[in-house]
């Protein structure tokens, strides 16, 4: 009999993060510096991430897989199952007892099974094998392999898996890149920060020498191993020299002494290790170390170099409070700051980096024999003809001058020193150019730094070789702003200059365009004085003057292309003082709703439209009752001293868009339009048997009516004020718009949701089907606890994301509405899982980018439509409209509070033109309440609309109610069921009066032809699709497709009329 093979048996992965976890402990027969032996991982299944935890006993292995659940939990995590061998280090009845309150499944593996947790199983053995291999190259001592386990592990999570296509277990669980510019050679030499007051003398090196051992778990900090102490510290600021390292035994005595109370005695002299020579033991370079301490096979450097003012070399410390940077080349070091600061790294630098290292000296003793005496070694100094290259941008990538000393005192083979001039020597008119950074050796100086062994080894052997003068060709070095930009890269540099709007008068005057912007500037003064907004007067005594800027435009076309430079001069109202020089400030504009039902009846009624835009329109009203003085506008100051006092209303005025309503309402009143009171934005005016509509938004006019009477109403408006007729509306509130009278119109916003895709770089990702996943609810958040920044770019915030949203589903997009409620609830206290969340709906935009409402004369939508069955569809008005209703509600899915979610949908002759999804205000406990309470919310909107009709003059049959609860519609209709009503507020109480009256009729809708259904839970693919095509979202075709027979369309519909 043999044992069953695993070849065959799939074992299917979980998807969602989180979902399964998988822990594993193993034994390492040594000890850490700390006493740690043991090790705990625990690796989630989808995403491959690992976390390692060191236990000095096997029975805290339960424990740590207990508080690491815990917080996974505390962050809003769900946890399925959590995967394990049977062990008993886990098998007890604490971890059962915990993962059994919290509703978590666990698994063991068979006996002698390791395959069925083949991951972590693997995952030990890939860690160990990870961490052998750090303390070899460094050759560091095995008291350290705690350190190097958790410095293998940060690597993992953020090295990419063949399992998970190429990407990083960092990327899968966060959802972003991870940063690898603070990546660093584990255990090289690291210099870290002292600061100031931590500092003995006046004039200690701010630099300590230390071990680099990984990065802090709690905070933006390194952790090193300082060489002197031997404390394991954190410190944020760091400078790395990762070619170089320090010697085993050194290490192992300072570990020793500090934790284990050893009494080894410690060299002077601090002995560092070339990390490239590690492999080549001839090579290798013992710094401060005599001749009894010097460890076999290491040879001292035979370099000597002697003047003070131009060194290259600085010598070792001897205790701390001396220069610590001594002995140490600058080939691969570099600056790095976790928080990625240039500026702060610049300062470091200039503070403590390369001034100290100039300011160093030799201090060599002549007297000694063979090699470097007492105080001997080799390091770097930079001479103050470098300093202006010192500090400019990031200390790893930029490049310093380092000049060779002179003259130069090298010992021979036989120990006698010889003396080399200047003219024996190559020198650049220059200073020679060095990298440093990025763990590159400095070539051009290996053969006074040991780093070209070869090349020293024959000079030593040969006494004859001399130093030649180079004959290449001397040139200058070729600076950045010395390149000439070729055609391409100056028409994306003028590409970049044109998305930049100018801030201020001087930058737009010295763009590429400024022709362009001094017209526009002409153009607005002129309307300036044109309106009479102010007059210069002398500055008056105890009045503040408000300040004013001038903001710069390019107003561009559907193509992208600037078709128009704007100027406006704005006052600073943010200096205005309430009850001073402002009072109210209101000014009213049409909802979405009415604009869409206004094209609806546009649609409906064969009627045209017609925007208008005004000109200025804030320079109109007059500004009374009220002083208010500026400082004249930059560019047209006269240097007089004096100052504007405004007579007109003005731009960034408080004020400023009441003033203009009034203003406009008093004409629109004037001229026979009369203000509907269900909303201060819409006017409707009788015109012998048509009607006039105008919906105002600011200085946005949208009219709808027959050719004459737009004609009629334009005349009127530009006798007043100075207008713009931009012909048949296209481009209102954001929405794009295709309308052909009579036949179809439909509404997008492709532009804006592409905007959005880009601007949150989303648009180039795999969309979905759904913006939501069908029973997958969110984790409640916590408003106590911070926001989790997932990622630093702010046109990446969440709020940023949901809040463009929210402008989508307002205009054009019922079909995310319940997603962008959702999310909305969590803008204060959001964690990953919500932005992974709000990430979907972006993805779902991504596919549907081109969705819209879609409006016909007749119920045939779909995303196989094609403008001919528009036009075909066209019938004449009918004298009445038909309006339907849907209501809808979950009861009690929110997780934070167990509220019930109501949603709504108003329909015109099956056109959708209103929605909404919201949470009820109460709590219900059985259906039949909260769909009274959806019925009840929904009623309120119809009343609204039944008396915005009656306004408008526009006759209609009697709306019906559809809800998908049979006891919900007994209450409404029989008022019955009072013991189940006794909780419901006496508001909601008004829809039994208005069924009473006959203001709607109430019928019953099975779930699956539920509208509303889509604005209160997330569906499936199939149902949501098919609901999403009853609202009338569906694919906007080309506008070209529209445009060879809106002709004939008009010209039927102008006959019909």
């Amino acid at each position: 009999m043999k044992r069953m093979s695993y070849k065959k048996v799939k074992t299917a992965r979980s998807k969602r993060p989180y979902q399964k976890l998988m822990s594993d402990m193993c034994y390492v027969n040594e000890l850490t510096y700390d006493g740690f032996k043991h090790f705990q991982l625990v690796q989630d299944e989808a995403t491959r991430y690992v976390w390692g935890f060191l236990l000095k006993r096997k029975d805290q292995s339960d424990d740590v897989v207990i508080k690491h659940i815990a917080w996974l939990l505390a962050q809003g995590h769900r946890i399925e199952v959590i995967g394990s061998d049977k062990g008993r280090e886990l098998l007890n009845n604490n971890l059962k007892a915990f993962l059994r309150a919290r509703g978590i499944e666990w698994t063991s593996t068979n006996a002698y099974s390791p395959e069925e947790n083949g991951l972590v199983e693997q995952m030990n053995g890939v860690v160990m094998s990870r961490v052998r291999s750090l303390l070899t190259m460094v050759d560091m001592p095995i008291l350290l392999w705690g350190e190097a386990f958790t410095f293998a592990l940060e690597v993992l999570n953020i090295s990419p898996s063949s399992a998970l296509a190429g990407e990083t277990p960092y990327t899968r669980r966060f959802g972003e890149r991870s940063e690898l510019s603070n990546l660093r050679t584990w255990g090289c030499l690291a210099f870290a920060f002292t600061q100031k007051v931590l500092r003995k003398r006046k004039l200690e090196n701010p630099g300590k020498p230390c071990i680099f051992l990984g990065y802090a778990k709690n905070s933006i900090s390194y952790r090193v191993l300082d060489l002197r102490s031997g404390n394991i510290q954190e410190i944020r600021t760091v400078e790395f020299a990762e070619n170089w390292t320090v010697e085993r035994s050194y290490v192992e005595k300072l570990l020793l002494n500090r934790f284990s109370r050893g009494k080894y005695k410690l060299p002077s002299k601090i002995p560092y290790v070339r990390l490239n020579d590690l492999t080549a033991p001839s090579a290798s370079m013992s710094f401060g170390v005599t001749s009894e301490d010097e460890p076999s096979g290491k040879r001292h450097c035979s370099e000597d170099l002697r003047d003070r003012d131009s060194s290259t070399v600085v010598d070792v410390p001897i205790a701390v409070g001396e220069p610590a940077l001594a002995s140490v080349p600058t080939s691969g070091l570099s600056s790095v700051n976790p928080a990625r600061s240039a500026e702060a790294e610049a300062r470091w630098s200039r503070a403590c980096g390369l001034r100290e290292w100039r300011s160093l000296r030799d201090q060599l003793d002549t007297d000694g024999d063979g090699g470097v005496g007492a105080t001997g070694g080799v390091g770097l100094s930079n001479s103050s003809s470098s300093a202006p290259n010192e500090v400019d941008g990031d200390l790893s990538n930029r490049r310093v001058s380092v000049p060779v000393a002179s003259p130069l005192a090298l010992r021979d083979s036989d120990g006698d020193r010889m003396e080399i001039s200047d003219s024996d020597l190559d020198y650049d008119d220059e200073a020679t150019e060095t990298a440093i950074g990025n763990g590159e050796p400095m070539q051009n100086i290996s053969r006074f730094m040991g780093g070209d062994r070869e090349s020293e080894d024959e000079a030593a052997n040969n006494p004859s070789t001399s130093f030649r003068r180079s004959t290449r060709v001397r040139q200058q070095n070729v600076r950045l702003h010395d390149y000439e930009v070729d055609i391409p890269a100056s028409l994306v540099i003028q590409a970049v200059n044109e998305l930049l709007e100018p801030t201020s008068v001087e930058e737009a005057l010295s763009a590429p365009d400024a022709k362009e912007w001094v017209d526009a500037l002409d153009t607005e003064y002129k309307e300036l004085l044109r309106n009479h907004v102010w007059e210069l007067v002398d500055r008056p005594d105890g009045v503040k003057i408000l300040k004013n800027k001038w903001v710069f435009v390019r107003k561009r076309n559907a193509q992208g292309e600037v078709c128009r430079y704007r100027t406006r001069i704005t006052i600073k109202g943010c200096q205005q003082e309430y009850g001073i020089n402002f009072w109210e400030t209101y000014a009213p504009v049409a909802k979405a709703e009415s604009v869409r039902f206004i094209l609806l009846l546009a649609l409906e009624l064969g009627l045209l439209c017609r925007q208008v835009d005004f000109v200025t329109a804030f320079l109109n009203g007059p500004l009374d009752g009220v002083d208010i003085y500026m400082e004249q506008p930059d560019y047209f100051n006269d240097g007089t001293g004096r100052v504007c006092k405004l007579k007109q209303s003005l731009y960034g005025l408080r004020q400023a868009p009441r003033i203009w309503y009034k203003m406009l309402d008093e004409y629109l009143r004037k001229c026979g339009f009369k203000r509907t009171k269900m909303d201060a934005g819409v006017y409707v005016r009788t015109v012998g048997e048509n009607k006039v509509f105008v919906t105002v938004y600011v200085d946005d006019l949208l009219i709808v009516g027959t050719e004459t009477d737009i004609d009629m109403v334009l005349g009127e408006l530009s006798s007043e004020f100075k207008i713009k007729d931009l012909g048949e509306v296209k481009h209102l509130l954001g929405m794009e718009i295709t309308y052909v009278p009579g036949h179809v119109l439909m509404i997008s916003q492709k532009g804006y949701t592409e905007k959005i895709l880009a601007r949150c770089k989303m648009d180039k990702c795999k969309p979905v089907p759904t913006p939501q996943v069908k029973g997958n609810f969110p984790m409640p958040g916590d408003p106590k606890r911070e926001s989790v920044c997932v990622n630093s770019d702010p046109e990446v915030d969440y709020r940023h994301i949901v809040g463009s949203l929210q402008y989508l589903v307002q205009c054009t997009r019922p079909d995310i509405a319940n997603s962008v409620r959702t999310l909305g609830k969590y803008l204060n206290c959001f964690t990953r899982e919500h932005h992974v969340l709000a990430k979907r709906v972006l993805r779902y935009l991504r596919g549907t980018s081109d969705y819209g409402l879609v409006w016909t004369k007749k119920k045939t939508t779909g995303p196989n439509m094609q403008i001919d069955a528009y036009v075909d569809a066209w019938r004449p008005p009918k004298p009445e409209v038909r309006i339907e209703a849907y209501a809808d509600a979950d009861l009690g899915n929110e997780k934070d509070d167990r509220r019930s979610i109501s949603g709504y949908v108003l329909q015109m002759e099956g056109c959708t033109y209103a929605y909404s999804s919201h949470k009820q205000r109460l709590i219900t406990d059985d259906t039949c309440s909260s769909e009274f309470v959806a019925a009840a919310e929904c009623s309120t909107m119809i009343k609204w609309k039944h008396n915005l009709c009656k306004e408008l003059g526009v006759r209609r049959k009697q709306t019906v109610l559809y809800d998908d609860n049979q006891a919900a519609i007994a209450v409404i209709k029989a008022n019955t069921g009072d013991f189940k009503m006794k909780g419901i507020d006496l508001k909601y109480h008004k829809i039994r009066d208005y069924y009473e009256k006959g203001d709607f009729a109430l019928e019953y809708c099975p779930s699956e032809e539920m509208l509303a259904d889509i604005l209160t839970k997330p569906l499936g693919p199939t149902q949501f699709k098919r609901l999403r095509q009853l609202l009338n979202v569906v694919p906007v075709p080309d506008k070209q497709l529209v445009s060879g027979k809106r002709k004939r369309a008009i010209t039927a519909a102008e006959g019909q009329v």
